[in-house]
């Protein structure tokens, strides 16, 4: 489908992703406050789950049959788009603020530059990509401060190291979805959603039978039900919604939005972000912009 122009739907789909997407970090904070990040994980992926399924049928698309090797797809997607990452997420807002998590989430789309150039044959590497993804990377860097070198195994390292790792899991998901089979987007992504949250459930098991301590305020329990309704679900469908219409180099403008509205709601629930953060934060969004710029076309000499 060729792209259209964003129009006034376009446009409030993509300031509603940002608000969806960005906006998640804030709600994980209140989550895990009583909430194992396990529990937060599972919770928000079954609740989203049976929303996407009830979405898919009421379509009139239905799931496949579980003899359909597409399900193998649907866990791995599931895995990397959502069980892995959310729980790694979660674990790592214990300790670090949702603004500076939202910046780290930052570089998912230079995350998938890299991984695309080893797995997609049109994808390759070119020296404007590798500039970007490089800025991008010393961003993180000094997000994460000169002395996460020294200390490479203190705690506020390896809690970011964690929201890294889930920057990773989305690169990994999206490159999974190109050679993923042709499969309608809403039932795709039911799909994936149900396995990421069977996927999900044994470590919410390992976490209760070792004793976690459950005891949820309403704040977490209120949490948890908007992680599954509106980053989650309602953004999946926003996100189907607006796709295929407007084309993928529209949609990655949402990659500019997220770490700021992230870093404004930090800002709102109280958290400090020094200069530094507010430093890496541009850093990163101007790898992002310099691996997305398109390099212009030199004009032929018409001279010989």
């Amino acid at each position: 489908m060729t792209p259209q122009n964003p129009g006034v739907k376009g446009w409030g789909g993509l300031g509603a992703l940002a608000v969806l997407w960005g906006g998640a970090f804030a709600i994980i904070t209140v989550a895990v406050d009583s909430v194992p990040p396990s529990l937060v994980a599972f919770g928000r992926l079954t609740l989203a789950a049976a929303l996407l399924t009830a979405w898919t049928y009421y379509q009139k698309r239905p799931l496949p049959p579980l003899s359909d090797r597409r399900w193998l797809w649907f866990a791995g997607l599931g895995l990397f788009g959502n069980a892995l990452p959310f729980t790694l997420i979660a674990i790592g807002q214990q300790e670090v603020p949702s603004g500076v998590a939202g910046i780290l989430m930052g570089m998912t789309p230079l995350a998938i530059i890299m991984a695309a150039h080893f797995v997609l044959p049109n994808e390759k590497l070119t020296p404007t990509k590798a500039a970007g993804f490089l800025i991008g990377f010393s961003g993180i860097v000094l997000l994460m401060g000169p002395s996460a070198l020294e200390g490479i195994l203190s705690t506020s390292f390896l809690y970011q190291a964690l929201i890294f790792g889930g920057t990773l899991c989305y690169a990994t998901n999206a490159i999974m979805y190109q050679a993923a089979p042709e499969t309608p987007p809403t039932t795709a992504a039911a799909g994936a959603l149900i396995c990421a949250a069977i996927l999900s459930l044994p470590l919410a098991i390992y976490d209760l039978a070792g004793g976690a301590t459950v005891n949820p305020s309403w704040g977490s329990i209120a949490a948890v039900v908007a992680l599954g309704i509106f980053p989650t679900a309602l953004a999946t469908i926003v996100y189907m919604g607006i796709a295929r219409k407007v084309g993928a180099a529209f949609i990655a403008l949402v990659n500019y939005a997220v770490p700021v509205v992230a870093a404004l709601l930090g800002l709102v629930l109280g958290e400090e972000l020094g200069l530094t953060t507010w430093l890496a934060l541009s850093v990163i969004l101007l790898g992002i912009f310099v691996a997305r710029r398109k390099p212009k076309h030199k004009r032929p000499n018409p001279y010989p």
